[in-house]
């Protein structure tokens, strides 16, 4: 059975344009900053998301577009200027960031921690939000396979950490935030990566599958648990320019008990999940934390 990201995203922005009704009544609009340095295809399309997603909660953001000839001291100048506006509450630096303008840390460092709101920053106040989408979709599973009989009436968190869940992908935009989410969650949690030997044999005992490589058939029908939950992180086009995930549906529909689509599963999620941290930072700094 699919797992309807769509459905799940709507339901966090639906709650989160009532937040944002109440912040304007107060006088402040939840305002994000997005740059981005180029014209990267994937990073517009990502932008146009944000876009629409603050569109639909009532909020505002600024798209400041540079281009590659952007200098260092340039980008430092900028990132000071909205670190310093106390109207925006949210600011980010679009991946992927040319070097010529520095190393991704030297540049994500220099954003003020009260508006970190990609969480990327060591001792972050938000969760990266693909990792609260990790958390939202599992969720959504967990009250999906109670309706469906298919497990025992347990709270969530009890269920989640009777899960042996496995991470495939360690990479600093989703693997590595995700399986420090689920440390958190004092989860029992395996990663997978290149170097790892035996792979499959690591899939076939999980129970929940996390894929965050990008690449096809990472996850094979052969090497899913009965029954298991899969969620695909990673994403790539074919050659038709169609957006696919880490397995194929098809290949993989009857045997896993739940699993989201590629385009519409985690990718609506973690954009909303992104939409909540703005509004967290809002009600910080309207409480001067």
């Amino acid at each position: 059975m699919r797992i309807d990201g769509k459905a799940i995203a709507e339901g966090i922005l639906e709650n989160l344009s009532k937040e944002t009704e109440t912040l304007i009544g107060e006088g402040i609009m939840p305002t994000l900053a997005v740059i981005l340095i180029g014209d990267n295809p994937a990073s517009l399309t990502y932008i146009k998301q944000k876009q629409k997603a603050a569109e639909r909660i009532g909020a505002h953001v600024i798209f400041d577009h540079q281009p590659t000839s952007l200098t260092s001291g340039g980008l430092f100048n900028l990132i000071h200027k909205y670190n310093t506006e106390p109207e925006v509450h949210g600011l980010i630096i679009q991946r992927p960031i040319p070097s010529e303008v520095g190393g991704v840390n030297d540049v994500l460092d220099k954003v003020a921690p009260q508006k970190d709101v990609d969480g990327f920053l060591p001792g972050s106040s938000f969760d990266v939000p693909v990792a609260a989408a990790i958390g939202e979709i599992l969720k959504n599973a967990h009250a999906t396979l109670i309706a469906e009989n298919k497990t025992k009436k347990k709270d969530f968190d009890t269920w989640l950490r009777a899960q042996k869940i496995t991470v495939i992908g360690r990479g600093e935009t989703a693997g590595a935030p995700i399986l420090s989410y689920l440390k958190k969650l004092e989860c029992a949690t395996s990663n997978i990566h290149s170097k790892t030997p035996n792979p499959a044999s690591l899939m076939k005992r999980a129970d929940i599958v996390i894929s965050c490589v990008g690449k096809e058939r990472v996850v094979t029908r052969e090497a899913t648990k009965s029954g298991a939950v899969l969620i695909s992180v990673g994403i790539w086009r074919d050659k038709g320019g169609k957006l696919r995930g880490d397995y194929e549906e098809d290949d993989i529909a009857d045997v896993a008990s739940l699993y989201t689509p590629t385009p519409g599963g985690v990718g609506p999620v973690n954009v909303a999940c992104l939409m909540q941290n703005l509004i967290k930072a809002c009600k910080m700094n309207a409480k001067g934390a």
